[in-house]
This record gives C-alpha cells, structure tokens and sequence, in this order.
C-alpha cells in the first residue's frame, strides 16, 4: 500500500528529529550542525530547511519528539502495573529510567546550551512545562489526590536529574542505587506512608 504524502512527510520529518538526538548524544550541542544532521538523516537540504528553518527549531523539536516517545512508554509501563505493585517505587524506578537514558542526554545538552542563549531558552519552555506536566499528571493519577504528591513528585525530578547528570562523570553505580532506594523511603516518609525512623537501612541483626 503506497504511503500518502503526509505520511511520507511525517516519516521524513522523524528521522531528521531521530538523527538531531542522536548526534547530540554522541557529539554533543556544539557539534550537532546542520551539515552533521543532514548526513546522518540522509536528506536533502531543502528538505531539512521545509521541515526545520532554524537550528533552534530543529533542536527543541527533536527534544520534544524524543521526550513524548519516551513519555507515552513510561505512561504505558506505569498504566500495566500489577495489583499488588508499590505505585510510589514503581514511579521512582520510571523516572529513573527516563531520567538516566542516553536520550536524555540530548535534553541536557540543550539545557546546558539555554543558559546563555535566550531564543534557545525561549524555545524550550513550553516544551518543559508540557513534558513534565503529564508527568505530574501521571504522579496524580497513580499516587492519589494527596496535597502533598505534587511536592514529592517534582523533588523525585530534581534527584533524579541530578543522579543522571552526576553519573555522566562518575562510575558509582552502587551509590546511586543507595541513594535510589533511600530517596523512595524519604518520599514515603514524607506521604505519610513510612515511619522516619525507617529511612537508613539497618545493617543485618541490628
């Protein structure tokens, strides 16, 4: 069956996107040009240029396109959790995932980039405030309409960002899990679904 022009357009349109983050994970923001994204998504100039007029248009887009992939797995993944599961670890352990892949990676370097650039920064606000409002729409959903979700659920990004952004330097894989476990009983705690006294693991017939 012969695809329809929108078709073919879209299907152009993400690989030009899937080519933009992959250069941006493996040569980072300075290093993504517009000649890099052109060889690796196999297009014509014109083409890139219909699509994306600006580099900045090309950069937040590519952003957007990854995070909603990865959003829509994360939703499904949190969405076919058995009965039994600990919602509140379950969502920890999906951010993490999020957080920690190569892909966004590609986020951080814009990030990085925005701090001096302001049409950059511009450009991903509203892409941000979407991303991580469906995660907070999800942390809702899966957590409860307790006052204080909303407060655990945004400290869980900022851990979670700053794990991956220190694990980009550092190999010590065992502290990270540590802090992990530690940060799904400091955000029990502060649910009221743990006791504080609860938050340091004991050492074994302690």
């Amino acid at each position: 069956m012969r695809r329809t022009q929108a078709q073919r357009s879209a299907a152009t349109r993400a690989r030009i996107l899937d080519a933009t983050c992959q250069s941006m994970v493996e040569r980072g923001y300075a290093e993504t040009t517009t000649a890099e994204v052109l060889a690796r998504a196999d297009v014509p100039r014109g083409t890139l240029l219909h699509h994306f007029p600006t580099k900045v248009d090309l950069l937040v887009a590519a952003v957007r396109h990854v995070a909603r992939r990865r959003l829509a797995t994360l939703v499904a993944e949190l969405s076919a959790l058995p009965d039994d599961a600990d919602e509140l670890d379950a969502f920890v352990d999906g951010v993490w995932h999020h957080f920690s892949a190569p892909l966004f990676w590609a986020a951080l370097e814009l990030w990085n980039a925005a701090r001096t650039d302001a049409e950059l920064r511009t450009a991903l606000m509203p892409v941000e405030k979407e991303i991580f409002g469906v995660l907070h729409e999800r942390a809702s959903a899966l957590l409860g309409d307790d006052p204080r979700v909303p407060t655990v659920v945004q400290m869980t990004f900022e851990v979670m960002t700053g794990l991956a952004m220190t694990g980009i330097v550092s190999g010590e894989l065992g502290h990270r899990e540590l802090l992990i476990r530690r940060w799904k009983r400091a955000a029990a705690i502060l649910l009221g679904r743990r006791a504080p006294d609860t938050l340091v693991e004991r050492a074994k017939g302690t």
